[in-house]
C-alpha cells in the first residue's frame, strides 16, 4: 500500500485526511480510499493566525502526530504530505500578502519537521484556486459514484444515482463552488473550463467558485447591510434571526472582512457598504432577532445577490457569471448537508423541495427558546440557521437555477458516500496519484500464476542440474577411453 496525507485548511477550520492505495494503478490513476476517520484540528482556520503566524504551523502538530502513528513506520519517508488552503487564505492573500506568506511558511516549516515526503514545499503546501477546489470536489463525487468505471471503495452508492456524470455543490465558510459537465460542452467559454485526464478518459468540466459567497462571509455581509440600512445604530433589527435572540458583534469583526469592504466585496446594486470612520473600531452592535422569514428572504435577495446584472453569455447564474443550465445528478455537501441535518431531513439524501421549504418556514417562525430546545446539543451558529436556510434556498433555486419541481430532485445532500467524506481532498489525492510513479506493474501477477512460475523455475533448475551432471560424467568417460586414432601405430 502507498499512503498520502492531505490537510484541508478551510476558512473556518482545518481537517486532515489519510489516504491509501495499492501501488498498482488503473489507467495511470490510483484507486484511492480513505484510511480511518479525519482528524479535526482544534481552534480556527490557519488564516485566523494573521497576527501570530507561528501558531498556524503549531496548530497542525496534533494531527501530524496522529498520522505518524496511523501510517506504518517503514512507509513514512515515502508518504507525501500536502496542505491545500482554500477561500480563507485566498482572501488573506489578496488583502495582506505578507501575512499570508508568513502563515504559509509557518505551515511548511512544521510539515518539514516530520518524516513524511515533503520534497517540494511550495507545491505540496499551497493556496488552491477556486477552480481547483471545485474540480477536485467533482473528482471525488464522480469517483465515489462510479462514474469513472472503476470499482469504488464500496458497493454502497447513492440509490437511483445517474452515474453518467455527477455534479458537485460545495458551500464552505468563505466560498461556494459549482462544478458539473453540461449537456453541451461546446458552449463553454475557455475561462470556465477545467480539462483533465482521469482513468484513461478526458473530461471538460464547467466549474466556478464564488468568493465571499460562503455561508460565514454571507452572514457577515448581511450584518453590514443591516447596519448601513439602519444608520449604524447600536441596536440592529435582524429579520433572519430568532425572535428574542441577541448577538453582540464588534465593528471590527464586520468591517475588517475583505468580503465587506475589500476588492472582493460583493453586494447587490444599491448596497455598496460605506462604513463610518475608523474611530468606531471598538463599537459593539447588538443584533436583535425578529423571526420574519418574508423580510429575511427579501433582504437576502436584494442585498447579497445581483440577479439584474447584464449577462454577456448565452446563460448566466447571478452577478453576470456564466453558467450553463444544470444537468445530471449532484452531490451537495459541506454546509448544504449540515443545514439539512439540522432540519432533521437527512434520513434520506434525496430531500423534496416542499419538505425543505416547510422545515425552513417552521424554523424561521420560532422564537429563540424554541430554537434552542429544537437542537439542545447544537451551540455553534445556532442563531444563524434560519438565515442559512433562506440563503441556501435562494442560492440553489434562483442562483444556480435548480427548478423546484424538476431539477431540484437531482440534488443529493450528503456528507459521506461509502463511508468516505465528500470534499476536495480525495479528488486532490486521486489527481496527485496520477502524477506519481507506478510502484508495481499495471497488471499485478496473481497468486496462482506466481506459484506456477516458481514451480517451473525450480523444475528448470533441477533439469539443468541433471543435464550438467550427465554432461560431466560423459566428459570423464571420453577422457578415460580415448579414440584408437590417438594411439601410435602397432
Amino acid at each position: 500500500m502507498e499512503y498520502g496525507v492531505v490537510f484541508d485548511a478551510g476558512s473556518s477550520h482545518t481537517s486532515m485526511f489519510i489516504y491509501k492505495w495499492n501501488g498498482e494503478k488503473f489507467n495511470q490513476t490510483g484507486l484511492v480510499v480513505q484510511d480511518g476517520p479525519k482528524c479535526n484540528i482544534a481552534g480556527g482556520a490557519i488564516s485566523a493566525y494573521v497576527n501570530n503566524a507561528s501558531g498556524a504551523g503549531a496548530s497542525l502538530k496534533e494531527c501530524l502526530d496522529f498520522a505518524t502513528r496511523q501510517i506504518p513506520a517503514e512507509k513514512l519517508s515515502q508518504t507525501p504530505v500536502y496542505l491545500g488552503a482554500t477561500a480563507g487564505m485566498r482572501l488573506l492573500e489578496k488583502e495582506n500578502k505578507s501575512a499570508s506568506d508568513a502563515v504559509m511558511e509557518s505551515v511548511r516549516k512544521m510539515l518539514s519537521q516530520y518524516h513524511f515526503q515533503f520534497a517540494q514545499p511550495q507545491s505540496q503546501s499551497r493556496i488552491l484556486t477556486g477552480t481547483q477546489e471545485g474540480a477536485y470536489s467533482w473528482i471525488t463525487s464522480n469517483y465515489l459514484s462510479g462514474t469513472f468505471h472503476v470499482h469504488p471503495p464500496s458497493d454502497a452508492v447513492v440509490p437511483d444515482l445517474i452515474v453518467s456524470s455527477v455534479g458537485a455543490l460545495d458551500l464552505g465558510g468563505a466560498s461556494a463552488q459549482i462544478s458539473f459537465i453540461p449537456n453541451n460542452t461546446q458552449e463553454l467559454p475557455e475561462e470556465f473550463v477545467f480539462n483533465m485526464n482521469l482513468y484513461g478518459e478526458k473530461y471538460s468540466l464547467y466549474t466556478y467558485s464564488f468568493l465571499c459567497f460562503g455561508i460565514n462571509e454571507a452572514a457577515t455581509r448581511l450584518q453590514a447591510v443591516l447596519l448601513q440600512d439602519q444608520n449604524f445604530t447600536r441596536t440592529v433589527r435582524n429579520p433572519c434571526a430568532p425572535r428574542g435572540s441577541v448577538v453582540n458583534v464588534s465593528h471590527a469583526d464586520i468591517f475588517t472582512s475583505p468580503c465587506v469592504t475589500g476588492p472582493d466585496s460583493v453586494f447587490a446594486f444599491g448596497h455598496k457598504i460605506h462604513p463610518p470612520s475608523d474611530n468606531m473600531q471598538d463599537t459593539e452592535y447588538s443584533f436583535v432577532g425578529e423571526s420574519n422569514a418574508s423580510a429575511c428572504d427579501a433582504l437576502v435577495k436584494s442585498s447579497l445577490f445581483n440577479f439584474s446584472s447584464p449577462c454577456n453569455f448565452s446563460h448566466c447564474s447571478f452577478n453576470g457569471i456564466f453558467q450553463p443550465p444544470v444537468f445530471g445528478d449532484y452531490y451537495a455537501f459541506s454546509s448544504f448537508f449540515y443545514l439539512m441535518e439540522f432540519l432533521n431531513l437527512t434520513s434520506s439524501n434525496l430531500i423534496s423541495y416542499s419538505h425543505f421549504t416547510n422545515a425552513s418556514s417552521k424554523l424561521c417562525s420560532m422564537d429563540w427558546d424554541q430554537v434552542q430546545h429544537m437542537k439542545s446539543d447544537v451551540t455553534n451558529n445556532l442563531v444563524w440557521y434560519c438565515f442559512q436556510s433562506v440563503y441556501i434556498n435562494i442560492l440553489l433555486v434562483e442562483g444556480y437555477q435548480f427548478d423546484p419541481s424538476t431539477s431540484w430532485n437531482s440534488i443529493h445532500f450528503v456528507e459521506t458516500v461509502s463511508g468516505i467524506d465528500v470534499g476536495w481532498t480525495l479528488g486532490f489525492m486521486i489527481k496527485e496519484s496520477s502524477e506519481a510513479s507506478v510502484m508495481i506493474p499495471e497488471e499485478p501477477m496473481n497468486t496462482v500464476l506466481f506459484v506456477l512460475l516458481v514451480i517451473l523455475f525450480v523444475a528448470f533448475i533441477i533439469i539443468a542440474f541433471l543435464f550438467a551432471v550427465k554432461g560431466r560424467r560423459h566428459y570423464r568417460i571420453q577422457r578415460h577411453y580415448s579414440p584408437i586414432s590417438s594411439y601410435g601405430s602397432v
